[in-house]
Parts: structure tokens; sequence; C-alpha cells
């Protein structure tokens, strides 16, 4: 038996999740070789900014996460769309959607891996902790996927919105 007849032969919300699984695994592979590249060719800048009474300092590790974010959200949206979610049609609204829903998955999957960098990087006691980089990849990712995964199925992608958008448009 194949891989695809296992999965059509689970309930809907496992084969969802297997699907989005191992698109996410793929599109987190894009993401993290591009992070790589981009960490190798983005020189090193740090700005000083202050947000809201906090100090952020975006610098060329935040630009290279949010370039290789964007890049595996293009895999994700695509792959998602026609093999996770079944949707042929070309909505322009689901895609304004699913980018407004990354867009606030881009911020915290940016603040996750700056926080995970900074809590391995400044504890001491976190030392022994190898690739530190890798660690705060995989963190990010997990945090950015629950609320994707959960986004796309109850917003983006869900049943009743893709009967309404395929009425009005």
């Amino acid at each position: 038996m194949t891989l695809n007849n296992r999965i059509s032969a689970l309930p809907s919300l496992q084969k969802q999740l297997i699907k989005f699984f191992v698109i996410g695994v793929f599109a987190s592979l894009v993401d993290l070789l591009f992070y790589y590249i981009m960490l190798q060719f983005i020189p090193q800048f740090d700005l000083d900014l202050n947000f809201v009474g906090t100090v952020f300092h975006p610098d060329n590790k935040d630009l290279s996460k949010t370039i290789s974010f964007i890049l595996g959200s293009l895999v994700t949206y695509n792959l998602n769309k026609f093999w996770t979610w079944k949707q042929k049609d070309r909505s322009h609204k689901r895609f304004v959607k699913f980018y407004t829903l990354y867009a606030v998955s881009l911020i915290i999957n940016v603040f996750a891996n700056k926080l995970a960098l900074y809590i391995l990087t400044e504890n001491a006691s976190l030392e022994w902790v190898p690739m530190k980089f890798l660690v705060a990849f995989v963190f990010a990712t997990g945090t950015s996927a629950v609320f994707n995964f959960a986004g796309q199925k109850l917003w983006v992608f869900s049943e009743k919105n893709n009967k309404e958008e395929l009425i009005t448009e």
C-alpha cells in the first residue's frame, strides 16, 4: 500500500495534519536552507530601534529569517492549497487571507527565533547546547506551525469560507 493510499484511508483531520506536517517539513527545509544562505551573505548589522518602551535590535539574523520564512511560505501556500486543502480555484481573497495569517506568523516566528537565540546565547547554563541557530530555528518553526495550521484550517481554507468565496467571486 502506498503512502498516499494509507493517508487516504485516515479520517479527514488526521489526513490534513499529516499532509500539513509533510509539507511543513519540506517548507522548513527550504526555510532553513535559505536562512543559512542569507546568514552567509547578508553582512552583520544591528539597528537600535525603540519599540513602545522595549528595545528591539533588528539585525542580519532577523532579516535572514524574514527572507527565508517568506520563501518557505510560498512553498507552503502552493502545496497546502492543492494537496492538504484540495483547492483548485484561484481565489485572491484566500491568497490575501493566507498572507495576512503569515504576516502575523512571521512576527511570531522571528520573535520566537530571536527569543530562543537570546536565551541560548545569554544563559551561561546553556553553553553546552550545540547548534544554537538550529535549535532556535526549530523552536520558532514549531511555534508558528501550530498557529499556521489552526489559521489555515479555520480561516484561510475553511469549507464555510470556500463556499462563500465561490458564490461571491
